[in-house]
């Protein structure tokens, strides 16, 4: 895709901006592009999806943001793909998003990249759709929606881990901890986001 046609922007968080989407239909309503990332891709919890300035999509049309792997043939037997996924949409009225890619709690990503990480090859793959369709799919707003789950789980972890000193002598409702329970619980938590930036999306 020559520069002036292109349409869309990618950011990886620490990554430099991409916009080399490659054409994928002679009609010019489908695009893909290869992920090479350098560390393990079950650590990239977000993405930046954005039109780029100027870009125009067809009337009534958004663009749908989609996702698979292609594993190794030594996992799959004879090499295969994982199918699309949804990630997220934007639109001439919502022009960029931030959608989380959910790869961290992928079972079956995290066992292809166990089995050999150099060669598991993401494909991300864009689809103009009609608004009414994308709609549909409620997947607009999934950004923002995909944040606030964020925040209940996080909200979560720090419940259960309350409670996990609670002795139950204060009668229902109440519970009794440490002075220092936040304290230590930021310490944990830290130390296994460190390790996973995922592990509160798990529980």
């Amino acid at each position: 895709m020559s520069q002036e046609n292109q349409l869309f922007g990618l950011v990886i968080p620490g990554n430099a901006v991409r916009t080399d989407f490659v054409r994928a239909d002679s009609a010019g309503l489908k695009y893909t592009m290869n992920l090479n990332v350098k560390s393990n891709p079950s650590l990239i919890a977000e993405i930046v999806f954005f039109l780029l300035p100027g870009a125009q999509l067809p009337p009534s049309h958004g663009a749908v943001l989609y996702w698979q792997f292609s594993a190794p043939t030594a996992f799959s037997g004879g090499g295969s793909s994982s199918g699309f996924e949804m990630l997220g949409a934007v639109a001439a009225d919502r022009p960029s998003g931030v959608f989380r890619t959910g790869w961290g709690q992928n079972e079956t990503l995290l066992t292809a990249l166990s089995s050999g990480l150099n060669s598991v090859v993401i494909t991300l793959g864009i689809s103009l759709e009609e608004l009414g369709s994308i709609r549909n799919l409620e997947i607009v707003s999934r950004g923002v929606e995909d944040r606030t789950n964020v925040a209940k789980k996080i909200a979560l972890d720090l419940f259960n881990f309350l409670q996990s000193f609670d002795s139950g002598n204060c009668g229902s409702g109440l519970m009794t901890v440490p002075n220092n329970v936040f304290d230590r619980w930021m310490r944990r938590f830290e130390n296994r986001y460190k390790m996973d930036p995922n592990f509160f999306m798990k529980n």
